[in-house]
């Protein structure tokens, strides 16, 4: 029996090939394409908001050529490329001349299907669309060929004029079919009759007669998947029938049909059995190959087959392997697409791998798969940087990396802390781009008198506080411009980290216009979401906390000052504002119940604070043996608040009266005298007569003759 392994130390983290992270799945393959010549590729990514924008990118140069944001903060449905004639030819062709011939080409376009039922015909060249046509439907797939434009809704098949001007044809699906999920025209089809390939969870052939708008033929539906059919891929004409690949939705294997006639059953004639345990994405041939991106970010390249046998279908499940690998830890890159590069004669066949390193960018590499003396390697490894911070110039498997280049006609006024008047700002830039103080500093020849200058000394200070100087070289318009021109949410969580009201204003003066709205954009949708809340696992939270969310409130503030009158002007103002008004309702909802709990917190505290102080006196008593402490000693004469008492003495020295009322108050004196009087008046007021008494007659009488008595001696003087 073998020992048991003991572990041993070693990291505590094991590496990408022993446990590989898990990473969210590329965006549909319905909403990116590539065109005809494969330089060119299309790709409709979610921005900060509701809305898509979609990209176009020189695969070549490894640069984006033109964008647009879908209108209406509408999703993207469908993305597929389109040949249409020229304006440009249109328009020489009027004035043609007898010299020679004239250059009739067509333009290739970008549709764009979205959400809203809404067709966009994009002009990459011109960077604008062309025109819009409402669809009946939202589409829910489309197609595009040199036979024709298709797009499919819920209950019919749309034919797109060749100019993309209008629906041209208009076919109701059989009542079997429903949303179709997936739609391909075979090489088969003629300028009359369209052979067309419907896919939901069953693959069926319709023969489409565009002569008169019906469909003559449905074939008996075909199962081939049980979930959903994401593509179907035509393959080239054979002698043993057209065939066609079909890619299903969480499923790793590609099955191939083939229909030996027009108007007969497809019949399974080949298998692509990928080893990795990722569902396919999406699909891309050349003459020999077939290129299998996998949602995990692997490349299967198999062989085509030359002879195929119906009555049991072979399989491939061996087949060369691509992957793209990023940072130390060598994980799978992630990617949107991947097709064969186009290369000369006798050079190695090679893919072109879109690798997506966040915030809707897309950065091209080149993989190449084949030995030089020819034949497959069995495995193709690229490795990349994860950052891409710098790029090789001598790298020969990656293309240069996509530079933001500031406008050349951006000022930059001098820092705060210089002595140069603002005054001399530079005469020779774009006015539009200056504020309304700027414009009248930046007349030209113009001179600051002493006495403005003393007042522009003193008034700087106030400046700074009332956001009225000019704009420094601490300001963020660049590194923010990129963040927004590039939907990098790190770059951008980075810039709405800073809180100084001078620089925030200052920043939001010298960007763009057209950024204010995408700039409340951000700010609204990062007060929604926790911290680290582009971060792998989701942040926590779901929403900022205080400190983040005064930044973001601050910036908010700012472009509601600062480019007001301009947001006021745009038709989706409403909707926007109306999501930071729920925002801020919902964070008020708490306020009360917080503010009633912290109460309650306080007197529950001060309780505490008092039972502790309680039990230390206590505490304390007890370690004194029980005394309560000290008494006040009273000693008579010696008290400062006792008022004198006064004595009357007599002739001797002898004490005759303590009066021992002297302290009382005077109402008390008052009231006393008071009832001496009543008391007076009642023995005055008592009838003598009525009383019983005899000596009190006696009294009256002689007091009655004294009176007499009186008198008379006063008549004889």
């Amino acid at each position: 029996m073998a020992p048991s392994r003991q572990p041993v130390a070693g990291p505590s983290r094991p590496k990408h090939s022993q446990q590989p992270v898990a990473q969210s799945p590329p965006p549909s393959s319905s909403v990116s394409s590539f065109n005809p010549s494969r330089t060119l590729f299309a790709f409709a990514s979610p921005v900060l908001g509701s809305a898509d924008k979609v990209q176009v990118w020189d695969v070549t140069t490894d640069r984006v050529i033109s964008e647009w944001e879908v209108a209406g903060a509408s999703k993207a449905t469908t993305v597929t490329w389109a040949s249409i004639p020229s304006s440009d030819a249109a328009s020489k062709k009027k004035k043609r001349r007898k010299s020679g011939p004239i250059d009739t080409g067509d333009e290739e376009v970008v549709l764009i299907t979205s959400a809203k039922g809404q067709l966009a015909v994009f002009s990459p060249t011109k960077g604008e669309i062309i025109r819009t046509i409402d669809l009946p439907q939202p589409a829910t797939a489309a197609w595009s060929d040199e036979h024709a434009t298709l797009f499919t809704t819920s209950s019919s098949i749309l034919v797109l004029s060749p100019d993309a001007s209008s629906i041209s044809n208009t076919f109701t699906l059989p009542s079997s079919i429903s949303s179709p999920s997936a739609l391909a025209i075979l090489p088969s089809s003629t300028a009359e009759t369209l052979h067309v390939l419907v896919g939901t969870i069953s693959v069926v052939v319709l023969h489409l007669d565009l002569s008169s708008s019906t469909v003559t033929y449905t074939s008996s539906p075909l199962p081939a998947s049980t979930t959903s059919i994401s593509s179907i891929l035509p393959l080239p004409t054979s002698e043993q029938g057209s065939s066609f690949l079909v890619v299903s939705e969480d499923d790793r294997t590609i099955s191939q049909y083939t229909i030996v006639s027009p108007q007969t059953t497809p019949k399974l004639s080949y298998r692509y059995a990928s080893p990795t345990l990722s569902s396919a994405h999406s699909l891309s041939t050349s003459s020999t190959l077939l290129s299998v991106l996998h949602s995990s970010g692997e490349i299967s390249l198999f062989h085509l087959p030359g002879e195929l046998d119906f009555s049991r279908p072979k399989s491939d499940s061996k087949p060369s392997t691509v992957k793209l690998v990023e940072g130390k830890e060598e994980r799978t890159a992630r990617l949107c697409r991947a097709t064969f590069a186009s290369g000369s004669e006798g050079a190695p066949g090679a893919l072109l791998c879109g690798r997506m390193t966040g915030g809707g960018r897309v950065k091209w590499h080149r993989a190449v798969f084949e030995l030089p003396e020819g034949g497959l390697r069995p495995s193709t490894t690229v490795k990349c940087d994860a950052q891409d911070l710098v790029g090789g110039a001598t790298s020969s498997t990656t293309l240069p990396i996509q530079r933001f280049t500031a406008p050349a006609n951006i000022t930059e006024a001098p820092a705060a802390d210089t002595d140069e008047p603002a005054s001399k700002l530079p005469t020779d830039v774009d006015m539009a781009d200056l504020s309304l103080g700027e414009r009248m500093l930046a007349i030209p020849n113009g001179t600051t008198s002493g006495a403005e200058a003393d007042a522009s000394s003193t008034k700087k200070a106030a400046a700074e506080v009332t956001f009225d100087g000019p704009v420094n070289a601490a300001s963020l318009t660049r590194v923010l411009v990129q963040a927004l021109h590039t939907s990098d949410p790190a770059l951008l969580t980075l810039c709405l980290s800073h809180r100084n009201p001078t620089l925030i204003r200052n920043t939001i003066r010298k960007m763009p216009a057209q950024l204010a709205l995408p700039l409340l954009k951000a700010c609204v949708e990062r007060l929604g979401q926790g911290k680290k809340a582009n971060k792998r696992g989701g942040g926590r939270g779901s929403v900022q906390n205080e400190q983040q969310g005064r930044g973001t409130v601050e910036w908010v503030k700012g472009v509601l000052v600062e480019r007001g009158a301009l947001l006021m002007t745009m038709p989706s103002l409403p909707l926007h504002l109306a999501t930071l008004s729920k925002l801020l309702q919902t964070r008020l909802e708490t306020y009360q119940p917080l503010s009633t709990l912290s109460g309650r917190l306080d007197l529950a505290l001060a309780q505490i604070q008092m039972r502790r102080l309680a039990a230390e006196a206590a505490s304390q008593s007890a370690l004194n043996g029980g005394q309560k402490g000290e008494g006040q000693v009273y000693i008579e004469g010696e008290s400062d608040d006792e008022d004198d008492v006064p004595i009357e003495m007599g002739e001797e020295g002898e004490i005759e009266d303590v009066n021992m009322l002297a302290g009382s108050d005077e109402e008390s004196s008052d009231e006393d005298e008071d009832d001496d009087d009543e008391e007076d008046d009642d023995e005055s007021d008592e009838d003598v007569l009525d009383s019983d008494d005899d000596e009190g007659l006696l009294d009256l009488g002689a007091e009655e003759s004294e009176d007499d008595d009186d008198e008379g001696d006063s008549d004889d003087e």
